[in-house]
């Protein structure tokens, strides 16, 4: 057989990215999320952005498209190790075998590496399918390629498309296929180094069996998305390489004697080519020298066939067996998918030569100074650890405990029902301090004076306001009778409506307001002595409130138990403080807690400067366990407080019920309690009736300056209507007043 010429492969199409911009969604994730300055980092974001424009702006016959798309991967796979998957930035690439005008896109660091490592396979197929196939260098080569652009798209399906925490686009469904493709193309570079090599058929039928394998696994894994032709394509090649792989076992079998097999396996031979025949007018994607080889084999099947049935009709006279009885042929891996080295060493580029002409060619991976993300991920887990340990097992086991003690204190009327055996309640002593303050009983009467003489005053007003009226109309009605006919102006009662149904509404304010000021004067009546006690000082309270004797039964048990629950009370008071210390120790200690520079270093210990070895929080638990022990120092000692606290309320109540039992029926201590409540009821008296007397005193202030103004209006018209009488008298003609009389 001939060897083959060149370009008789297929490459995967290129996949084509759509514009995207990284420096601003990065910079605003910077500012966002991390406690750094943005604007450090802006270099290395334009030149990520250049990085990429470059590397996928080469074609695939560029000397540097495979080199520089290696780089931006690089720098990707250590941008993943800076930033979260998610930025906030929409990555587009258009499928391949698809004609659609927008982009398949999603918010994912990793799509953008998966879509470059597809584009990594399309060149490397390309790079394949170019190499010279007429020296067995060459086809070294093209194998190793695309056993490179298999091993770019196993990847991405095994370690990338899980990363994208989405449905991947329709074109990943569609890796298996192509890797099988890429397997059978790399195999067949083995298979037709065999031929050059005149390998033993054995061999090269096994070699050309596994290639049939991978067209048959790429055409069981293709979907509707793999266009038709490559379907017929794999196809015929799959149905040529069986119809081969028949041919070599047959020359193998006529080697060693086995006529009958020989002509079974050609009769095999032959029916696989017809397969591949029939398929030659649809395969347009063929090459034709391959289609040559596929008649070229026709020819050797049916010449070899007809020699070999005549031979063994005269000559050998084998039973010739039926296909399904013959041996099948072992198959062959010689390839398999291979990782590029850039892709699990990705300092790789430190070992490529310097291109000086090139600005973007750095040797450093680009935003190295900013903290690892893996970082910020365990610093989040640490922080929800220690969170947990200050919020809930301090501060919330701190208020449980106040709150339960506190239920307990106001249950048993703690420390009032104590206070109102032998001294005075806080509460009374504080009630009895502010009344003194606002001036006792004394401010009351004052207070009180001073509304009756403000009412006073007010219905002087009203009064004053409507004798003024009063009289001027007396002097109307006078002058009206003397002049008679001759006096033609109004009356006053028909002017003053308005002035006296206004006094009268005065008036009924007024008298409202005097009634209000009775009933406060009867609450002072009612309420002056206890409030005048309250307006003493606390020792003379004390001597007035009736007092258990020394005589009396009981007396001392009384006392010692008294002395002994405030005790009890004093402890658990101290335990409320050493327990709000202890919460505002570790509150602070928390506020700052910085393990930011721990965390970094563990990292770099665990990947040793790698970015494509993923952090998980849970490698970070020993740096978690050594800071938090610091925590649980303050958990234990709350824990210790839990217990003391449980004793100290179970002895307050025991010494409570023995305590409530003796004082209940000492009729000394009833009277006692009850001239208490009575002064306490008299402080709430004492502040609504000052209420009462700053609102009166309040109100008359306001309305004297209204009775006034209609004291005012009411003289303003009497004057009025003098002047206007005496202008009248005036001018009334003397001897017209006496006709009219006689």
């Amino acid at each position: 057989m001939e060897e083959l010429p060149r370009n008789l492969l297929l490459s995967i199409p290129l996949k084509v990215p759509d514009k995207l911009e990284w420096t601003s969604s990065l910079l605003a994730y910077i500012t966002a999320s991390y406690a750094e300055d943005a604007e450090k980092y802006t270099k290395d974001a334009h030149t990520l952005d250049a990085l990429r424009e470059q590397a996928l702006s080469h074609s695939t016959s560029s000397t540097f498209a495979l080199e520089d798309l290696s780089i931006y991967f690089n720098q990707l796979t250590f941008l993943g190790s800076r930033f979260p998957p998610d930025i906030n930035l929409s990555i587009g690439w258009f499928p391949i075998f698809i004609q659609q005008e927008k982009p398949d896109t999603i918010n994912n660091i990793n799509y953008e590496k998966s879509c470059v490592l597809y584009r990594l396979a399309s060149i490397y197929s390309e790079l394949g399918c170019s190499q010279n196939w007429v020296s067995t260098e060459g086809i070294r080569k093209a194998c190793q390629h695309f056993q490179n652009a298999a091993g770019c798209l196993k990847y991405v399906k095994m370690e990338l498309i899980s990363e994208l925490r989405c449905e991947p686009p329709k074109d990943f469904e569609i890796f298996n296929a192509l890797i099988s493709f890429m397997m059978a193309q790399a195999h067949e570079c083995v298979w037709q180094k065999a031929v050059m090599e005149h390998m033993k058929h054995g061999t090269v039928a096994r070699l050309a069996t596994r290639v049939s394998d991978f067209y048959d696994t790429f055409l069981s894994d293709a979907t509707p998305l793999i266009p038709n032709t490559w379907k017929t394509y794999a196809d015929t090649k799959s149905n040529f390489f069986k119809a081969f792989a028949q041919y070599q076992k047959a020359n193998e079998a006529i080697s060693n004697g086995r006529y009958g097999e020989e002509i079974a396996r050609l009769y095999l031979s032959k029916s696989h080519n017809a397969c591949a025949l029939q398929h030659l007018e649809k395969a347009t994607l063929l090459n034709q020298a391959f289609v040559d080889q596929i008649h070229t084999l026709q020819q050797s099947i049916e010449r070899d066939l007809s020699r070999a049935e005549k031979d063994n009709d005269v000559v050998y006279l084998e039973t010739v067996p039926d296909p399904t009885a013959l041996a099948p042929i072992l198959r062959s891996d010689m390839v398999k998918p291979i990782l590029p080295n850039f892709i699990l060493s990705p300092s790789y580029w430190l070992t490529l030569p310097d291109r000086p002409e090139t600005d973007l060619f750095i040797k450093r991976p680009l935003f190295e100074k900013l903290v690892p993300f893996a970082v910020h991920q365990a610093a989040s887990v640490y922080s929800d650890k220690k969170d947990y340990i200050v919020n809930v097992e301090v501060i919330a086991k701190n208020q449980e405990l106040k709150a339960e003690s506190e239920k307990l204190l106001d249950e048993l009327c703690l420390p009032y029902s104590l206070d109102i055996v032998d001294v005075l309640p806080k509460k009374l002593v504080e009630y009895a301090e502010e009344v003194q303050h606002e001036g006792g009983i004394q401010s009351l009467y004052d207070m009180l004076q001073k509304i009756q003489t403000m009412s006073r005053k007010a219905t002087h007003l009203i009064e004053e306001g409507f004798n003024v009226i009063e009289d001027e109309n007396e002097e109307d009605v006078q002058l009206s009778r003397q002049y008679g006919k001759l006096w033609a102006r109004p009356s006053s009662r028909s002017l003053t409506h308005n002035l006296l149904t206004l006094g009268g509404q005065y008036n009924d304010t007024v008298q409202a307001a005097q009634k209000a000021d009775r009933i406060v004067q009867a609450k002072v009546t009612k309420w002056g002595k206890a409030i005048a006690m309250l307006s003493r000082p606390p020792e003379e309270i004390q001597t007035y409130l009736p007092t258990l004797q020394e005589d009396e039964e009981n007396y001392e048990f009384i006392h010692e138990t008294l002395t002994s629950l405030r005790s009890q009370l004093e402890i658990l008071q101290q335990e409320t403080n050493e327990r709000d210390e202890l919460q505002d120790k570790v509150t602070l200690m928390a506020e700052k807690d910085d393990i930011s520079s721990a965390l970094v270093e563990k990292a770099n210990e665990l990947t040793k400067g790698s970015p494509i070895i993923k952090l998980e929080p849970e490698q970070f638990s020993s740096v978690f366990e050594e800071h938090l022990a610091r925590y649980k120092v303050f958990e234990d000692e709350m824990k210790v407080h839990i217990t003391k606290q449980a004793d100290v309320l179970h002895t307050i109540q025991e010494l409570y019920g023995q305590f409530s039992f003796i004082v209940a029926n000492k009729n000394v201590l009833n009277k006692r309690e009850k001239a208490i409540t009575n002064l306490e009821a008299a402080f709430t008296k004492f502040k609504e009736i000052r209420t009462n007397l700053v609102e009166g005193i309040k109100f008359y202030s306001h309305y004297t300056d209204s009775l006034s103004q209609f004291r005012d209006e009411c003289n303003d018209f009497a004057l009025s209507r003098r002047l206007e009488a005496s202008e009248l008298a005036r001018d009334t003609n003397p001897g017209r007043l006496l006709l009219l009389k006689k």
